[in-house]
């Protein structure tokens, strides 16, 4: 086409692309600043795409002067016409528009026309165009930092329509540079035709360690294919029956032999890496330059192999120069392989093959990714060592597998349907019974768990071997009670032993109400986040509960990539004062979504469970830290800070601590110094070993829980209703100080916190308030108040500023921070005690799931309106799980499968939660008002009579709150002012919302005689 060749800024690279594509930068640019083109479309082809139809018009390619246009007709608004595709414009990149224009209308017709920017409505080149000739329509703009790609879309924009009138356009191109250093996630150039690499959820930082656990290594070879090395080395992998991955370079495939290997290395069964075009170093390249590369490689791959979608799911830097070529690996679906332990088998070092061989055996260390080269030069020594190591090693047993991500793992999974016996299941806890059973779900057999006195007893299979590292596995289960138990919650869990550790974590969504009447189905996924030594998948429920179990499996599951075009919660949060937005995680969340997730929305975390007294030092003086070494290193690597949870507790802190011997410690002087000198060889152990692995204070750990859930949640005897633990009851409330001073003098760079649930409730906020002060007045060096905040929807949001806003009162210095938030969506919400079931079955809130996702947004939209007007003293906000999926909430104290208590689902995908925080305009329709107003506890009345008849009693009605309405008036019965009689009388007070929602709530008023005895 030459007629409407008009156009300033369009590079001769765009212009030359085919009709209709979206083009792809030079992979050489001189100047990394030079505008690219992103789109261009001439219509030469007859179809629009890739811009779509925008508003009613309707769309159609004519011809005109021997070119072809965009006929624009039925337009009934001034928006009708064109709009670029979703994920086109990125946050904080600059962009010129161009597009030619002539109005379908009669001579001398005139009207203005403009590009229009979703979702601002920013103008751009507005400009007069006519029926008389093609006018250049064109302008820049920069997107702003944290826009949405998603909702960042151009148009074609005309003056108003006083009638309707049609339009014809044609040449349209954008052109733009890259986004800013803070302008969001890269994101790739626009191609429906590409094919990604197959990774699995890749992430862009480099992985480095295998699959698997105890002596395995993943074999890796660089710089092939390589016509008599690449040959040795498959006929020396074939005889051993092992496969290994190769880092595929494009140039030495289209040199002589390279595709016909290739093609044996795929039918062989190895696993493809992308090496690059050629041996160019990366390093210094823009992401555009980048992707043409790898884009260009992987063509020469599939083209070699004959499969347009051939998996090349690894990509490792050649020199190991990553640059920007990490981030843009993982955008197009492969996972970035670290160069893991090499063996120095390149130019510039002792090639021999004894030093080489040496150098191997040195690098087969437990869940390494060991490199050497097939190509680049002689590798005929390289050859030979492998051949030797190797040999070696399978004779000792190692075991050879791919590096974590990437691929999908190569595995048939765990089944157990227990026709011909127990398959291997044990009995789990002391006194517990395992045997086959005839009541089958399918089949004749089942495995019938009897005897069982604790909760965590039941029947347990070791799975180490159908649990790669970083490989999301779907478990299922179908369970059924014994005949005559009532109906109970069980749950599916695996213990990871690791160096004389343990820990326990729950399948997510594994959970479920369970009766004798039917088959129930346990599933839910996992993934095994760090190498363990071993790992039991086991079900568990409530004490004296008998079951049967049928049909067990485990397989790998795909999970969803995170949603990379969404705003994230650190930088919105961050934005508005919160410095640190967190997370509660264990290994699971270091690999896979879950880690992208973390990498990206969050910049803080909590360890759930990795950092508590029963998993760092489970008997005395044998610390066990290779639970919480793979989070602090994970932080480390990520530039994560850490939460640390928690020094001092009553729960999961091992009974040794409170004995000696047999005997049970008192509180007598010998035992106090014997429990305080335990106390601070923990927090002394803890410190010491965190100093070595991060000499010169340099550990991620930016904060403590130094004691936890000090305060009980009603009347007890001690000072400030302090709770009445084995802490307690050595130490008296002095084992807070202790705990706080010590923690100070081994924790000098950390700020120090206590912690507590319930805090928002009036009685217990004036108890904790009450504590702290109590420190304070002692010179206790704390630092910070913790509310967990585990609350449901109907719980007044004003209770927790009023918390926050006495905490400022006492001292507007100490940093606060909300520590495990989650809210929850039932009718009943008893706290955070794990230390003691809820007596009360939870029951949902409301009969839909969508309205009580919508009502926990809303909720959060109004906690976080309030949580940001106090961003001078909130420090710190950590979301007690990373997904709906991973709460305590479906689990805790009985299934709970409706709760939807995070700001992301099941598949880790943004729920009304997440926009409740960050645009309450997204949330859907608020539901139907069915929660009734919530009334505060009170604490009962006392008086005294001066004779018989009693006394007139004045009490202070208690707070009563409906999270729709606000404050609502109380009844009361008797009423405030009223004689009451000698002895207890118990006050109802009922509160009633708009919608007509009714609680009644009541507390006594005790009124005794003021002479004992006299009637």
């Amino acid at each position: 086409m030459t007629q409407r060749r008009l156009i300033a800024g369009a590079t001769a690279f765009g212009l030359m692309a085919g009709a209709g594509a979206l083009t792809l930068p030079a992979a050489q640019a001189a100047d990394p600043d030079e505008p690219t083109v992103i789109l261009s479309e001439d219509f030469e082809d007859g179809d629009p795409g890739p811009l779509v139809q925008n508003g009613a018009a309707t769309l159609s390619v004519v011809e005109d002067g021997g070119d072809k246009a965009l006929l624009v007709t039925g337009r009934a608004n001034d928006y009708d016409g064109i709009k670029t595709p979703a994920n086109l414009l990125q946050a904080g990149g600059t962009y010129t528009f161009s597009a030619q224009l002539k109005l379908a209308s009669a001579p001398g017709t005139t009207a203005s026309a403009r590009f229009v920017v979703e979702p601002a409505y920013s103008w751009v080149g507005n400009t007069t165009v006519s029926a008389d000739a093609w006018t250049t329509v064109s302008g820049t703009f920069t997107a702003p930092a944290g826009a949405d790609p998603a909702t960042l879309r151009a148009y074609l924009g005309t003056a108003d329509l006083g009638a309707p009138y049609d339009y014809l356009v044609d040449d349209v191109v954008i052109t733009g540079t890259a986004a800013s250093a803070d302008g969001g996630t890269w994101q790739p150039t626009p191609d429906p035709a590409f094919v990604p690499g197959g990774a699995g959820n890749p992430t862009s930082t480099p992985v480095a360690a295998a699959r698997g656990t105890g002596n395995a290594v993943a074999l890796t070879f660089d710089d092939g294919p390589n016509p008599g090395e690449t040959d040795a080395v498959l006929d020396l992998l074939r005889d051993s029956g092992i496969t290994a991955t190769f880092c595929i370079i494009g140039q030495n495939v289209q040199a002589e032999g390279g595709a016909d290997l290739l093609r044996r290395i795929v039918a062989e069964g190895h696993t493809l890496c992308n090496h690059g075009t050629s041996y160019a170093d990366m390093g210094s390249w823009t992401q555009g330059q980048v992707e043409t590369d790898l884009k260009e490689n992987l063509r020469i791959i599939r083209a070699a192999v004959g499969d347009p979608a051939q998996p090349v799911p690894y990509f490792r830097a050649p020199n190991g120069s990553w640059g920007a070529t990490g981030e843009v690996a993982a955008a197009l679906g492969m996972q970035p392989l670290g160069l893991g332990n090499v063996i120095f088998d390149w130019d510039g070092n002792d090639l021999g093959e004894e030093t080489l061989t040496a150098n191997l055996r040195a690098a087969f260390t437990p869940g390494a990714v060991v490199l050497a080269h097939d190509g680049g030069g002689d590798r005929s020594n390289t050859v030979d060592a492998v051949a030797t190591v190797v040999a070696e090693k399978l004779a000792e047993g190692w075991t050879f597998t791919l590096p974590q991500g990437g691929a999908a793992a190569a595995t048939a999974g765990i089944t157990s349907g227990f026709e011909t016996g127990t398959d291997g299941w044990t009995a789990r806890g002391d006194g517990v019974s395992v045997t086959t059973a005839t009541d089958a779900r399918t089949g004749t057999g089942s495995l019938l768990v009897t005897g069982r006195t604790q909760p965590w007893h039941g029947a347990a299979l070791d799975v180490t071997a159908g649990l790669p590292v970083g490989v999301a596995v779907e478990v299922s289960v179908w369970a059924r009670l014994a005949p005559g138990q009532q109906p109970a919650s069980l749950k599916v869990s695996v213990q990871r032993d690791n160096g004389g550790g343990s820990a326990y974590d729950g399948v997510a969504g594994a959970g479920a109400s369970v009766t004798a009447d039917g088959w129930t189905e346990l599933k839910g996924t996992y993934t095994l986040g760090a190498a363990a030594d071993t790992a039991q998948v086991y079900v568990e429920g409530p004490v004296g509960v008998d079951f049967l179990l049928d049909d067990f499996s485990l397989a790998p599951f795909a999970e969803t990539p995170i949603q990379a075009d969404v705003p994230a919660l650190k930088d919105v949060l961050g934005s508005q004062g919160i410095e640190h937005v967190g997370v509660a995680i264990d290994a699971r969340e270091t690999v896979g979504a879950a880690a992208d997730l973390l990498r990206k929305h969050y910049n803080a975390f909590t360890p759930e469970n990795a950092g508590k007294p029963e998993s760092v030092q489970p008997v005395e003086g044998r610390f066990t830290f290779t639970q919480l070494d793979q989070l602090l290193d994970f932080a480390d690597e990520n530039g994560v800070e850490v939460y640390g949870h928690v020094l001092a507790w009553h729960s999961q802190t091992p009974a040794w601590f409170f004995r000696d011997g047999d005997r049970d410690l008192t509180n007598s002087p010998a035992d106090q110094a014997l429990l305080k000198a335990r106390m601070e060889a923990h927090i002394k152990g803890i410190a010491d070993h965190i100093d070595a692995r991060y000499p010169d204070g340099d550990s991620p750990i930016w904060a403590w829980d130094v004691v936890n859930e000090v305060i009980a949640d009603g009347d007890t005897a001690n000072p400030h209703d302090m709770r009445d633990s084995r802490w307690f009851q050595v130490l008296g409330e002095g084992f807070v100080d202790e705990a706080f001073r010590l923690a100070d003098r081994y924790f000098p760079d950390a700020e120090l916190f206590i912690n507590d649930y319930n805090t928002e409730m009036p009685e217990k906020r004036a108890d904790y308030l009450d504590l702290i002060g109590a420190l304070q007045a002692r010179s206790v060096p704390i630092d910070g108040v913790g509310h967990q905040a585990h609350v449901d929807v109907a719980r007044p949001v004003q209770w927790l500023e009023d918390s926050i806003e006495a905490v400022e009162a006492l001292d507007p210095t100490l940093l606060q921070a909300i520590t495990e938030l989650d809210v929850n969506a039932s009718t009943e919400n008893q706290g955070a005690d794990v230390s003691g079931a809820p007596v009360d079955p939870y029951s949902p809130a409301f009969r839909d799931d969508a309205d009580a996702a919508a009502e926990v947004g809303y909720y959060y939209r109004d906690l976080f309106a309030m949580l940001t007007d106090h961003a001078d003293s909130v420090e710190s906000v950590t979301f007690w799980g990373i997904s709906n999926a991973r709460t305590w909430l479906r689990t805790w104290p009985m299934a709970r499968p409706w709760e939807q208590p995070l700001p992301f689902d099941d598949d880790l995908q943004v729920t009304p939660a997440y926009w409740g925080i960050v645009d309450p305009s997204r949330l859907p329709a608020r539901p139907a008002d069915v929660l009734p107003p919530r009334i505060a506890d009170s604490p009962d009345v006392t008086a005294v009579s001066n004779g018989a008849s009693g006394a007139k009693v004045t009490y202070a009605l208690p707070s009563a709150i409906d999270t729709l309405d606000g404050v609502v008036p109380l009844d009361c019965a008797a009423a405030s002012g009223s004689r009451f009689r000698i002895g207890t009388t118990t006050v109802a007070c009922t509160a009633t919302d708009e919608a007509g929602n009714t609680r009644t709530s009541s507390f006594d008023v005790v009124v005794t005689r003021k002479v004992p005895g006299k009637p």
